[in-house]
């Protein structure tokens, strides 16, 4: 907020004493000693601040590999709060995944406003696939997740290079908001639609069927009709997306969104949309998670109870995905540790959870 609002930011909340903005972090310590507001002219390049420190398991890491967006799309108010896209250097971010590698990680999570594009600016050219490859001779680290995946950027060159750099699991965060046309071209996210993303779909699995799909859509964006919403729905049922959360639009200021003089839709309307696509999602779901019943699958172990495991595998993404429930005897669990990767036979699963056997 105090990016977003810093012309009037003191005087809207009178009662901060001091306020920096996020591109000056480093002048936290003058914030704390001097009241007002902190400003700085806003980077063109990603600050090093100071060495993170891994706040969620030694066994798993989120890392940041660039910061602001460049896309822009109407609906999203990013940009000019986290301003233009700026990444890390390739060996700034090797150097931080190795320290959690020594601490025990052997999963790590690359994370960014659009992970595809990074790179674009520094290196003048989409340096994911070169980050990958750095990444994936780290010792210790054998689970790379890559979210946030921009489909107007993700390309055949990328998803190649996801396939085949060791390390990297087959998990495809891939934000569509929308498959009409026109829609998207409104959002400012391209006009590619239905048939251009389910070639990207097949695209992916024509490498590996268990390959996830996990997408957010949005309903109820101004001129969503009766025929896009069915367009929607047939592209979830279609396509069987693994993993989908749908979200409601809602107006953010000082957006382009707001602008568009089409149909808006009542907040009751979309609240049913979302239900509906909700609801259709989870039965592709549990529809597509069966397919494990019957194979072995290995599974990062994150908590112990008394007859079983709750784990991960490497289809799930931490802290937004289901888990495996991993049961097991007594007798030969001694050994086995939190943050752990071990093989489980999977017997059942639920709409979003798989059940299965230590063997």
């Amino acid at each position: 907020m105090s990016e977003r609002y810093k012309e009037n930011f003191m005087e809207m909340f009178q009662e901060v004493d001091s306020a920096i903005g996020i591109h000056d972090l480093e002048k936290i310590l003058t914030a704390v000693e001097k009241d007002g507001f902190h400003d700085a002219e806003e980077n063109t390049t990603y600050k090093e601040y100071f060495d993170r420190i891994n706040t969620s398991t030694n066994y798993s890491a989120y890392i940041r590999i660039s910061d602001g967006c460049h896309a822009n799309c109407s609906f999203c108010a990013i940009p000019s709060i986290r301003g233009k896209h700026r990444s890390r250097k390739i060996e700034d971010i090797v150097k931080e995944a190795r320290e959690y590698a020594k601490n025990g990680a052997k999963e790590i999570n690359l994370i960014a406003h659009e992970t595809t594009y990074y790179g674009y600016d520094i290196y003048k050219k989409l340096a994911l696939p070169d980050l990958l490859k750095e990444l994936s001779v780290i010792d210790g680290i054998e689970w790379i997740r890559v979210l946030y995946q921009n489909p107007v950027v993700l390309n055949k060159s990328i998803i190649d290079a996801m396939f085949k750099t060791e390390k990297v699991v087959p998990y495809f965060d891939i934000p569509l908001q929308h498959i009409d046309k026109d829609i998207l071209k409104d959002m400012n996210r391209g006009n590619r639609g239905y048939s251009f993303y389910k070639d990207m779909i097949n695209y992916i699995r024509s490498y590996d069927e268990n390959a996830v799909i996990r997408t957010s859509l949005i309903v109820g964006f101004p001129g969503e009709t009766v025929e896009s919403f069915k367009k929607l729905v047939s592209f979830v049922k279609k396509m069987k997306l693994d993993r989908v959360g749908v979200f409601t639009y809602s107006e953010e200021e000082n957006t382009d969104a707001l602008l568009i003089n089409k149909k808006k839709i009542s907040k009751n309307k979309k609240l049913m949309l979302r239900d509906k696509l909700m609801r259709i999602a989870l039965e592709v779901s549990e529809e597509r998670l069966s397919r494990f019943i019957g194979k072995s699958i290995d599974v990062l172990i994150e908590k112990k109870e008394e007859d079983k495991f709750i784990g991960r595998s490497k289809y799930d993404a931490p802290e937004v995905d289901g888990f495996v429930e991993v049961y097991f005897d007594k007798k030969n669990v001694d050994n086995i540790n939190i943050g752990d990767i071990v093989k489980v036979k999977i017997v059942h699963n639920t709409e979003y959870d798989l059940v299965g056997n230590l063997e």
